[in-house]
């Protein structure tokens, strides 16, 4: 186990180092000038409600985790709130989603619910984010003048929005069976087949048409003001992208952030993001200065209202001794 842990932080190790040379690297190419002088126009008012609109953001994504949490015994809108502002910012602080599983931590240690409840109401939480996400890709690519580059994914983001369907048609379909109490489970493979069993019976448990109405319509507010912190933040610095452009660019920068190489993607989302406006005949000079206030709006306050609101884990991200996805795993045997 050990071996494998070690190759496995050398192997991302090295990604990282490998990312980090190509985006000096580009880093030289650019333009500063350009950039700065973008930075130095912004409107600050604007910026503000740019801000306003990602904070927006994360409250929604705390509202549909709690959504998911209140049915697995972790009832508190506030901790929901905590944790999720918390994950964001240490996810802003660190490689990796090392957020994530924090704030799921963080949660079943606060409320005594399951760590496997609380880590099923994650899942369905970051899945609806998912949906959110390929229900603006299908809406924007067929309705918007997208790029190429972006309107080529429809027919797999229509087939991906099917196969998520028929999967929550069957965690609604799903008659949860808990397993007989006393039982007693050996082997390493059945152990596996029942934390996944375990792990299923959850999702059916919490699932209900009702809560996914709740949840899709708190995810099309998430979406819908990524799209505004987005699109404000563009007009603060005068940038000439359209609000098609901002959606390009969100969707594409989004996909970045699957893997995080640098703390909060920085660097990554620049490049990202100068190449969209790039590939829209705008200048990717003065798109790497907008993209340099997109992180600061995004990130600068999310990292101090996670900073306020749970000082502990904050503080542990900084000297990089956060729960890690071990620790998630053994909250779960737990439940």
């Amino acid at each position: 186990m050990g071996f494998r842990l070690t190759n496995k932080r050398f192997l991302h190790g090295a990604l990282t180092l490998g990312i980090v040379a190509l985006l000096v690297y580009y880093a030289r190419t650019v333009h500063w000038d350009a950039a700065w002088h973008a930075i130095r126009s912004a409107s600050p008012w604007l910026l503000f409600l740019a801000a306003l609109a990602n904070l927006a953001t994360v409250g929604a994504k705390a509202l549909v985790w709690w959504i998911f949490l209140r049915p697995v015994g972790a009832r508190s809108l506030g901790l929901a709130i905590r944790a999720t502002a918390a994950g964001a910012g240490i996810n802003n602080l660190l490689i990796a989603n090392s957020g994530e599983a924090a704030r799921a931590v963080l949660v079943t240690r606060s409320s005594g619910a399951s760590g496997t409840g609380v880590v099923a109401a994650l899942a369905l939480e970051r899945l609806f984010d998912f949906i959110g996400y390929v229900l603006v890709l299908i809406g924007a690519a067929f309705l918007l003048p997208l790029p190429e580059s972006v309107t080529r994914w429809r027919p797999e983001a229509v087939a991906m929005l099917g196969a998520i369907v028929v999967v929550l048609i069957a965690l609604l379909a799903h008659a949860p069976h808990p397993p007989p109490p006393g039982e007693v489970i050996t082997g390493f493979v059945a152990r596996t087949r029942a934390g996944f069993e375990r792990f299923i019976e959850r999702l059916a448990h919490i699932v209900t048409v009702r809560r996914m109405g709740a949840a899709l319509a708190l995810t099309v507010v998430n979406w819908g003001t990524q799209i505004a912190s987005y699109h404000l933040t563009a007009i603060a610095a005068h940038f000439p992208i359209s609000l098609a452009g901002s959606i390009s660019a969100m969707l594409l920068v989004n996909v970045g952030f699957l893997v995080r190489a640098t703390p909060g993607n920085v660097g990554v989302f620049q490049a990202v993001y100068a190449f969209t406006a790039q590939a829209m005949g705008l200048s990717s000079d003065a798109a790497v200065g907008v993209a340099l206030l997109l992180q600061v709006v995004q990130n600068g306050p999310v990292t101090v209202l996670g900073a306020a609101l749970a000082p502990d884990l904050m503080m542990a991200a900084r000297k990089k001794k956060l729960p890690h996805a071990g620790a998630t795993a053994d909250a779960t045997k737990s439940a």
